[in-house]
């Protein structure tokens, strides 16, 4: 008993050690966003963004057409609190933006390593160092990106947990699940790809898919949906992306426009 609970506690004080260093070691990477200042649509969202500073901002950002993007009541309803905090002082929109992505660079290694995945910690440090992220990260914009990966995460973390035979009062992390997932959601429409996460989950630890477990990932596919229609719609008729180039591209040309986003950032990685 002694030897089992030594190789316990070693084994726990090594990933404490990883995830100590691996936060250490991303904040300073990120030195230079630390104190950067805003950029490019930094002002629609942000500095002249009366959602933030309106008596009724809070009933506006999510219940009205007024943002001056897509729908992502969740993202604006941090800036406001933070806009509030701290006002028009970048310091803290960017360090939240990083401890976001540091929080999910440990989301990212806490689902690997449930999963069994061999060399989760590499992974995890290459998610969390690659030059790739710097966008999500240093651009206060986007909030949005890291905000819903966080909760895309805690989804998957959720549901890693409600699949898992031996979790103790399972239905709780389902639930869990669904409330991670609407904040994902809210967050950025993105995440409405979610439920096919959920299927790979099921395949990589090699459990049956069943009517029963398809059942169960129904109401994330209906609020995915539900979001994607509504995102969908909010580009075509409130942003006004049913004017300008896209009515006369073909279908063909509208494949290898999306095509070309695969590419695009395969090569960046």
């Amino acid at each position: 008993m002694h030897d089992i609970a030594r190789r316990i506690f070693s084994s726990r004080g090594r990933a404490s050690i990883f995830a100590v260093v691996l936060a250490a070691v991303t904040i300073l990477a990120y030195r230079p966003v630390w104190h950067g200042g805003f950029l490019w649509d930094d002002d629609d969202y942000i500095i002249n963004n009366e959602l933030l500073t309106a008596p009724d901002g809070w009933q506006r950002i999510w219940f009205s057409l007024d943002s001056p993007s897509q729908y992502f009541p969740f993202t604006y309803s941090t800036f406001r609190i933070e806009h509030a905090l701290w006002g028009l002082n970048t310091t803290g929109y960017h360090w939240v933006n990083l401890l976001l992505h540091v929080g999910n660079a440990l989301l990212v290694w806490a689902v690997l390593a449930r999963l069994g995945v061999p060399g989760s910690w590499l992974a995890t440090a290459i998610f969390a160092l690659h030059p790739v992220q710097v966008e999500s990260v240093a651009w206060i914009t986007e909030r949005k990106n890291v905000l819903m990966g966080f909760f895309f995460l805690l989804t998957l973390l959720a549901w890693v947990a409600f699949v898992n035979e031996r979790t103790r009062r399972q239905w709780i992390f389902y639930f869990l699940a669904l409330i991670f997932y609407v904040l994902a959601l809210s967050a950025k429409a993105t995440a409405c790809t979610l439920p096919a996460a959920l299927f790979l989950i099921l395949w990589l630890q090699k459990k049956p898919i069943t009517m029963r477990r398809v059942i169960q990932v129904i109401p994330f596919v209906i609020l995915g949906i539900g979001m994607g229609l509504l995102a969908v719609w909010w580009e075509r008729y409130h942003q006004g992306t049913n004017r300008g180039v896209f009515p006369f591209l073909s279908p063909i040309e509208r494949i290898l426009v999306a095509s070309r986003a695969v590419w695009f950032y395969l090569s960046k990685i």
